[in-house]
C-alpha cells in the first residue's frame, strides 16, 4: 500500500508533464513577413510603366530599410495602380500577394493621401464584391507634394462594406512620399 501511495504523485506529476507539453496548434492566419512593398504605375494613355519600392529585408525595427523611394506622378493623369508584396528574406522570394488575393475575403488595402490632388478610385473587389485593393485607379490634379499611406487590414470573416481603417488587423502601413509634378 505504501509503494502505491508513493507512485501516486510521481504518475500524476508525468500526467502534467506530458499534457502540459502539447503545443497549441498553429493559426494559419499568423502574419507573414512583408519586407518589400512595391508599388507599380501604369499611366492610362501612353501605357508607360513606374514602380516604385519600400524594401526592408530585416523587417519591422532592426536596420534601416534599404530602400524608401518617393512616388513621382505627373500631373493631371490617370493611372493604374498594382501593389505587391514580397518576402525577400527567403530564397526563392515569397509573394504574398498571391495568398492576399487567394484569401481576398479576408483582405483589404486602405489608401489615405495626405493631400486633395490624388485620388484614389476603382479599387478591386472580393468574392463578395467587396474592395479588396490590390489593383485601384489613381487620378493626380495640380502639381503639388504630399504623403500617402498604403494599409493591408487583415479582417477574417469581419470584412463588411464601408469597413473603417481601424476594423481588422494591421498587416503592414507604410507612408510612401509623393511628388506630382
Amino acid at each position: 500500500m505504501k509503494i502505491q501511495k508513493a507512485i501516486l504523485p510521481v504518475v500524476l506529476f508525468l500526467v502534467l508533464i506530458i499534457s502540459s507539453c502539447k503545443k497549441d496548434p498553429a493559426n494559419p492566419n499568423d502574419g507573414e513577413l512583408i519586407t518589400t512593398v512595391k508599388v507599380e504605375f501604369t499611366e492610362n494613355v501612353s501605357g508607360v510603366k513606374e514602380s516604385f519600392e519600400f524594401r526592408d529585408l530585416d523587417g519591422e525595427g532592426g536596420n534601416a530599410p534599404s530602400e524608401f523611394d518617393e512616388i513621382s506622378l505627373s500631373a493631371n493623369k490617370s493611372y493604374t495602380c498594382e501593389v505587391y508584396l514580397l518576402n525577400e528574406s527567403v530564397t526563392p522570394v515569397d509573394d504574398i500577394t498571391l495568398e492576399i488575393e487567394a484569401e481576398a475575403d479576408d483582405h483589404q488595402f486602405y489608401y489615405t493621401p495626405s493631400f486633395s490632388t490624388l485620388t484614389i478610385s476603382d479599387l478591386n473587389e472580393d468574392s463578395n464584391n467587396l474592395s479588396l485593393g490590390t489593383e485601384s485607379t489613381w487620378t493626380t490634379g495640380a502639381a503639388s507634394n504630399g504623403n500617402i499611406n498604403i494599409t493591408l487590414k487583415h479582417k477574417p470573416g469581419a470584412k463588411a462594406s464601408g469597413d473603417p481603417i481601424s476594423k481588422g488587423d494591421t498587416d503592414i502601413s507604410i507612408d510612401f512620399k509623393v511628388k506630382i509634378q
